[in-house]
């Protein structure tokens, strides 16, 4: 979904980069809530198939391993009776712990997968999948109502399944990523970034999206 086909406006949640040179981001509090124009495009083919995350090494500290294992099948079966189909890359994200362990998070995000989809008011499905470790935000996919479409979407609201009903208060929704594995490629890309400050190793493709990001922050 192009941002502009999105009901809700794009904005990206995430940790500030000043300390990087990126002069568009910040500090502020534990997260900032940034011009989504501004971000460059993620480094690697989106073709659906996560290729690109399989060749990243694991890791054993905050990784955002979470709870896909136990609520997956239940949300897989609580789609397909509401006719919602599930974006073949976050199918596989979620079935594979090993893929959740290539990705790590600076503020101890993990999986808080949802059992079945939310409907929202004037149409389509949220579906949370990830948390902030203080509840602070929360990631959804939101896929339109005739399915052709998802997005993935934040909000400092909790939208739950189990509390029954629609989800209506959107005001705090945001636009966060064109698809499922968009949004996954540029969270991991960034906590590389963010943890490089302190352990010192970047991906080869931090240093690139980083001067891609100080040169538009720069404009």
């Amino acid at each position: 979904m192009r941002p502009q086909d999105s009901p809700f406006r794009p904005y990206w949640w995430a940790t500030g980069m000043s300390n990087f040179g990126v002069e568009s981001r910040p500090d502020i509090a534990t997260y900032g809530q940034y011009e989504f124009k501004d971000l460059p495009p993620v480094p690697f083919p989106m073709n659906g198939d996560l290729a690109w995350l399989e060749l990243q090494a694991a890791h054993e500290k905050w990784p955002i391993v979470g709870n896909a294992a136990n609520e997956l099948d239940a949300l897989i079966a609580a789609c397909a009776r509401e006719g919602v189909p599930l974006p073949p890359a976050f199918t596989k994200f979620m079935a594979s712990e090993a893929l959740q362990r290539k990705v790590r998070s600076t503020t101890a995000c993990y999986i808080d997968l949802d059992c079945a989809p939310v409907a929202v008011k004037g149409g389509g499905w949220f579906v949370r999948f990830l948390a902030d470790q203080q509840g602070c935000l929360y990631w959804y996919l939101f896929i339109t109502e005739d399915g052709t479409e998802h997005a993935v979407v934040c909000s400092q609201d909790f939208f739950d399944s189990r509390e029954g009903g629609i989800a209506e208060d959107l005001d705090e929704v945001s636009f966060s990523a064109e698809s499922f594995e968009t949004f996954l490629c540029r969270y991991w890309l960034e906590n590389e970034i963010s943890f490089a400050a302190y352990e010192g190793d970047m991906p080869a493709v931090g240093a690139e999206y980083l001067e891609l990001y100080q040169n538009a922050s720069a404009d």
